[in-house]
Order: C-alpha cells, then sequence, then structure tokens
C-alpha cells in the first residue's frame, strides 16, 4: 500500500506541475494577446484620426478651389464658336495644271506696299493678321455674344479678368470676372441664364471635381425622372424633388449615396 500512495503521491505532484506550467503559459498568451489587442486598439484609433485629417484636408482643400473657381463661369455653345477663318492654298490654274512651286525671292512671296517692300501682317487688315498667327479675342466674342443675347446686361473689357477656350466638345469658353459678388457682372449672368433658353448660348458655374461628379449624379437623376430639376449656386450643387419643394444641398458624395442616388463616374 505504501508503494501505491508513493505512486499516486509523484503521479499528483507531476500532474500538478504540468497544470502549473500550462497555466503559467495561458497567463503568458493572455498577456500577448492584451497587449495585441492594446497595439490593435491604438492602430485603430490612429487609423481614424489619420482618416479625420485627411478628409478635413481635403474639405479644405476642395473649399478653396470652389472659392478660386466662383469669379469664373463657362460660356459654351454655337455662340462660342471660333471666327477664325480657314485659311485656304493657292488655288489651281485654270489650264489643270500643276501650281508654281514658290521661289525664294520674298517679294514674290509678300504682297508688296510703296517701293516693292514686303508687307507685314498687321498693315494688310486683321485676317491677315490672324492666318498670321495672332491670338483669339476670346474676350471679345464672349462680350459680342452676351450684348447680343442679353440686351440691357453691361459688360466691357474691364469686367473681365481673362478668358481663355477649354479641349472638348461645345466650344467651351471658361470666363474669369474682376468681380463676383452680388450685383456684379458675374451675377447678373447667372441670375438671367435662364433667359437664352432656346438660344446658341448656355452658363454655367466652374466647378471642382467632387461637385462636378455630384452635378453628373444628380443630372443623371433628373433624366431617369427621380428628381425634379438640379442647379448650382456659388459653386454648389442643390436638387429637387418637385416642382415647389425645397431645395437640398448636396456636398460630398457619401450625401448623396445616403439619398440612394447612383453615383456616376
Amino acid at each position: 500500500m505504501s508503494s501505491i500512495s508513493k505512486d499516486l503521491h509523484e503521479f499528483r505532484e507531476i500532474v500538478a506541475a504540468e497544470i502549473s506550467a500550462l497555466n503559467d503559459r495561458v497567463r503568458d498568451l493572455e498577456r500577448h494577446v492584451e497587449e495585441r489587442d492594446n497595439e490593435v486598439a491604438d492602430l485603430t484609433r490612429d487609423l481614424a484620426a489619420a482618416r479625420s485629417d485627411i478628409k478635413a484636408l481635403q474639405e479644405r482643400t476642395e473649399n478653396a478651389e470652389k472659392n478660386s473657381r466662383i469669379p469664373c463661369l463657362i460660356l459654351s455653345g454655337g455662340a462660342m464658336a471660333s471666327r477664325r477663318k480657314a485659311v485656304l492654298g493657292a488655288p489651281l490654274p485654270v489650264d489643270g495644271s500643276a501650281p508654281r512651286a514658290p521661289t525664294s525671292d520674298s517679294s514674290a512671296a509678300e504682297p508688296a506696299g510703296s517701293g516693292g517692300a514686303p508687307v507685314s501682317a498687321r498693315e494688310r487688315g486683321p485676317a491677315a493678321a490672324r492666318r498670321a498667327g495672332e491670338p483669339e479675342d476670346v474676350g471679345g466674342l464672349v462680350i459680342s455674344a452676351v450684348r447680343a443675347r442679353l440686351p440691357g446686361l453691361s459688360i466691357t473689357e474691364q469686367d473681365i479678368d481673362r478668358a481663355h477656350r477649354l479641349p472638348g466638345p461645345n466650344n467651351k469658353v471658361i470666363v474669369r470676372f474682376v468681380r463676383s459678388g452680388p450685383g456684379s457682372v458675374r451675377d447678373q449672368l447667372m441670375s438671367r441664364r435662364l433667359e437664352l433658353k432656346g438660344q446658341d448660348l448656355f452658363i454655367n458655374e466652374s466647378l471642382t471635381a467632387g461637385k462636378s461628379q455630384i452635378y453628373r449624379s444628380l443630372l443623371e437623376a433628373k433624366k431617369t425622372q427621380m428628381i425634379y430639376t438640379v442647379f448650382t449656386r456659388w459653386g454648389h450643387v442643390f436638387f429637387k424633388s418637385e416642382k415647389f419643394g425645397t431645395s437640398t444641398r448636396v456636398d460630398s458624395i457619401e450625401k448623396l449615396r445616403e439619398l440612394r442616388f447612383p453615383v456616376k463616374q
């Protein structure tokens, strides 16, 4: 019996030692897991803070760009088509023979003035000057188009800071005005642009890339009759669900998704 008791005692000691070792390992694992959990929690907080900072920076950048674009309007349509005339080559001789090659004599290449001296592009008139490479007067085109289609709206060269063409279809021209507050030419153009319905001139605000995507998405929603209308004011995008309903401003793609509108890329 004493031998059995001794063996049982030793077995209990061995089991107790192994259980103690296992407990130590479990406690060690729990400590490591807790440390990792704390690290994950810290990283999650840091990531959330970084995302918040990035969003704030994006909003500041968006607002800064929006404010810089407020003085600008985009005019397009047939009224903004270039008035440059195509430069035609020399006509073929009546007898059908090949045209003569140009000579090296400058007097043969250029019309002669008094005394046979070559005449400059400026002396040959505006049309020849345009052919010689002078830039198009886009500002003058804008002024004449607006005056012809919106009688009573006073617009002069002094109202325009600069104007130039944009790439793409529909003869787009971007115009930056000297003033953009209430009563300015820019403000008057936006207020009276609905008078241009059915004409060959369209006037729109210059939007940021983010606001342009929101506008395109809401315009698509209008086409599918999800909303009544979409419009912009001072760089912001609004829509109305009904004709006499209230206007809702959409400032982000997230807001667009919250309202269950499809996002157009």
